[in-house]
């Protein structure tokens, strides 16, 4: 009887010890869930955070290493990255003084921020051409690439060149503008071109043009002073650039002095209007019976004339 007593003190003394080291037992510490950006700017705070297992023997701890030889602890942290480059940063939970460990990592890949396009500055070749001078438009512009262009050269032509040249047809001031842009933005820049008519050497060197004659009391022109006309013809039309101040002269004993010298005049203002010449070009004056003498032509026929006078 006291034999099968002690057994059973015995085996209940062995369940307490069991039960007693299963209440004990230790669990380990286990990464459930890892949170971290997939991609950063330089210089941009990246949020990084773990989630480990509930049940897990505290106190837990967890350390963090960024992969730029930067680390920091806790379950969550911030950390931002200095230079560009792809990361492995690493997260490692411990328990019970180390004696249990999780260990997971996530990628973070990193860029510099955009540039947007920045025109530093835009030139030109020539900022006073003339009309057939090419100028060349060059400009500074910093951004990202790829960067586009668009040129406006204020005469109703364009260009997507880098560095376009452009040929203006018309005297005028010109607003050219460039507009350059990339995916992260765009700037817009203008600058003046003044530009002048071409002159060849010639219009530089001729100093005096052809007077054209006429018969007493005509203001008709003859074959010789449509001739005359031919060479003037030749030069203004190689000249734009050059105006002139069609005169009309009476010779002493014609009638009417002051209304015929001007249909002289108007005479020559229509031959070079039929011509070609604008007549912004040309100022007619009718100044009637001559004054003073000239060389012009042997005997009063050098004062029945039109004289064409250059003017700069």
């Amino acid at each position: 009887m006291t034999k099968r007593l002690f057994s059973n003190t015995f085996v209940l003394a062995l369940l307490v010890a069991g039960l007693t080291m299963t209440g004990c037992k230790s669990v380990p510490v286990d990464i459930m869930s890892m949170t971290a950006p997939d991609s950063l700017q330089t210089n941009q705070n990246g949020a990084f955070s773990v989630e480990t297992n509930a049940d897990a023997k505290q106190p837990v701890s967890v350390s963090w290493a960024f992969g730029d030889d930067e680390t920091a602890s806790g379950s969550s942290a911030n950390h931002s990255f200095g230079e560009p480059g792809t990361y492995t940063v690493t997260a490692t939970a411990t328990n019970r003084k180390g004696k249990s460990s999780d260990m997971s990592t996530a990628t973070v890949v990193v860029v510099n921020p955009p540039v947007p396009a920045q025109i530093v500055s835009i030139r030109a070749s020539d900022n006073s051409p003339d009309t057939q001078t090419s100028v060349r438009f060059t400009a500074t512009v910093n951004g990202d690439a790829p960067l586009s262009y668009a040129w406006s050269f204020g005469d109703g032509s364009s260009s997507s060149d880098a560095s376009p040249t452009h040929t203006f047809a018309e005297p005028g001031t010109y607003t050219v503008q460039l507009n350059a842009s990339n995916r992260a933005g765009s700037d817009s820049r203008s600058m003046s071109v003044t530009v002048d008519w071409y002159e060849a050497a010639i219009c530089r060197e001729v100093t005096e043009l052809s007077s054209a004659f006429f018969d007493r009391n005509s203001s008709v022109l003859s074959d010789e002073g449509m001739a005359a006309l031919g060479d003037n013809l030749e030069i203004l039309a190689e000249c734009p650039n050059m105006n002139v101040r069609v005169e009309g002269v009476a010779a002493p004993g014609e009638r009417r002095p002051q209304e015929l010298s001007e249909d002289r005049a108007r005479a020559v203002e229509q031959y070079y209007g039929d011509n070609g010449i604008p007549a912004n070009r040309m100022v007619t004056v009718g100044n009637g019976r001559a004054q003073d003498l000239t060389s012009k032509k042997d005997g009063l026929a050098q004062y029945r004339r039109v004289d064409t006078i250059i003017v700069r």
